[in-house]
């Protein structure tokens, strides 16, 4: 029987896999899928270096993350890129990895064109009920780095501060224990500087 066909938009920021962990989980994908399509967002070559050989082999397609003050929960490029899939693709599904934005227009859109929509994630999230299926990204598949993400911050104490140690005691200058002779009204001093 013949696989339906399926396009993946996979950001790289928000799923944070490996390239070894990416092809054990396209091998996954492949038991049920025929992989068409594969684009990549939030690709930097220097950070994402192990996919380098790979996207070039596979002739797979992969964009920078666009510069930004604001980080978004949800690349845009992805949803235009669902959009364009919809209006002229032949594929029958279309998988997302994405961050937590708001992604529902895009699944909807897909799936009044008749296509399945797979929510592609490491755990189910709040909108995973309104995709068509769902696909488990095993925290193996996770850079090292990100491989068990904390789930409660730690809070560290507070650095403790030694108590400032006194200023030292500055002697009195001649002039300043004269000037506080004559402000205490003591005459002998005066009798000093008269003339």
């Amino acid at each position: 029987m013949k696989k339906p066909k399926i396009a993946l938009l996979i950001d790289l920021a928000s799923l944070r896999v490996s390239c070894e962990g990416f092809k054990k989980l396209t091998a996954e994908i492949e038991e049920t899928y025929e992989i068409v399509n594969v684009k990549f967002y939030s690709y930097v070559a220097k950070r994402n270096r192990d996919f380098n050989e790979y996207i070039a082999a596979k002739g797979y397609d992969a964009v920078t993350p666009i510069a930004s003050k604001r980080r978004n929960k949800l690349d845009t490029r992805q949803v235009i890129d669902g959009t364009l899939i919809g209006m002229s693709s032949t594929v029958d599904a279309v998988g997302f990895a994405t961050g937590d934005g708001d992604i529902l227009p895009i699944v909807s859109y897909l799936k009044t064109k008749g296509m399945d929509v797979i929510d592609i994630n490491v755990e189910e999230g709040a909108y995973t009920s309104e995709f068509s299926g769902f696909i488990k990204v095993d925290t193996s598949y996770l850079r090292k780095e990100y491989a068990a993400p904390a789930t409660k911050k730690i809070r560290k104490e507070p650095k403790k501060v030694a108590p400032a140690a006194p200023a030292p005691e500055k002697s009195e200058g001649k002039y300043a224990a004269d000037v506080r002779q004559i402000l205490g009204h003591d005459s002998s001093i005066l009798s000093k500087y008269k003339r």
